[in-house]
């Protein structure tokens, strides 16, 4: 796709995760001051890192540097700020009637109140997703490790953003369940795929994630919806192609989410779902989840995106097996 008109997306705040904002939020809630906002910060990137050394051994709670989160807290104030979230009387920050409503919410409604307060003061997040819808479901393909082509190849879409903010956006897009992505490629090959996973509309419809703002007017984000055969085939399928088609062999979860969530335009939490579901009964696939150890390879699962989901017990369910009943 080439787009006869470049939309020049600038700064952001990079804060990629939604935990961090609250973390702050209730920090100024509890009137912490700058030291302890930015060892409470501190804590939550190794709490990420521990969860992430327990589902995939690859977290690095140990590392020197994990704690420091100077940038990460001023980042969080700019972005407070710009959303409404917070004020400052004197040499503190205060949490406005919009942040307190924000911060008493379930996940849900701060999902929908992040999504339009962010729209509405950066441009970002909505001419990503529209750029994407633009692509009639197929995939934006952009580097992962080169920084310096990474601007120019996002040209093609119609938008010119750094690498940097690029990933920002991607991750806070994919948090509000309005696009999701993978890695794929080795070395210079490496690169990474975004889609989006839910369909566009101008008119409210009964049941939509969220809304963002577009110029004047609201977009909505529907879901796009499961059938249980089309999902049961395209999970068999990518089983099959992942274990060479050797039927009860075990897989990495997230390898199997990751290409049946792109053939199928899904959220990972939506495969997550309908895969419980297919673990509880299906009466075609007997779907089996184990613990286990991963091999170390560089790929998304050292990401938190990547991490699976836990079973019953609290522990991460790390392979999947699947066998025809």
């Amino acid at each position: 796709m080439t787009a006869n008109k470049i939309i020049y997306l600038k700064a952001v705040p990079i804060v990629r995760r939604l935990e961090y904002l609250e973390v702050f939020l209730k920090g100024v809630k509890n009137r912490l001051d700058r030291k302890e906002l930015i060892f409470a910060l501190g804590e939550r990137k190794i709490a990420f890192e521990i969860e992430k050394d327990l589902a995939v051994g690859r977290g690095n709670p140990n590392r020197k540097d994990i704690a420091k989160a100077n940038y990460l807290l001023k980042y969080c104030i700019r972005l407070s700020r710009d959303l409404g979230f917070v004020d400052k009387v004197g040499l503190r920050f205060r949490l406005t009637e919009k942040g307190i409503k924000y911060l008493d919410s379930d996940d849900h409604s701060r999902k929908r109140t992040f999504a339009e307060a962010f729209s509405e003061v950066y441009p970002h997040l909505t001419t990503i997703i529209l750029a994407l819808q633009h692509l009639n479901g197929a995939e934006a393909i952009l580097p992962s490790d080169s920084k310096h082509e990474f601007e120019a190849e996002s040209m093609k879409y119609g938008f010119s953003i750094s690498q940097m903010y690029f990933g920002t956006i991607r991750d806070i897009g994919n948090r509000l369940g309005l696009l999701n992505w993978y890695v794929k490629g080795m070395g210079s090959e490496r690169s990474q795929h975004i889609y989006l996973s839910c369909s566009l509309v101008t008119m409210e419809p009964a049941s939509f994630i969220v809304r963002v703002r577009n110029g004047d007017k609201w977009l909505f984000a529907v879901p796009f919806e499961i059938d249980r055969i089309h999902f049961r085939e395209a999970l068999w399928d990518t089983y099959l192609s992942l274990v060479d088609g050797v039927p009860g062999s075990p897989i990495f979860y997230s390898a199997v989410r990751e290409q049946v969530c792109a053939t199928l335009k899904l959220r990972d939490d939506q495969f997550d779902s309908e895969v419980m579901k297919m673990v509880d009964s299906d009466k075609i696939l007997q779907v089996i989840w184990s613990e286990g150890v991963l091999q170390y390879q560089k790929d998304s699962a050292s990401m938190l995106k990547s991490l699976p989901p836990k079973n019953e017990w609290g522990r991460y369910v790390v392979y999947l097996k699947i066998v025809r009943r």
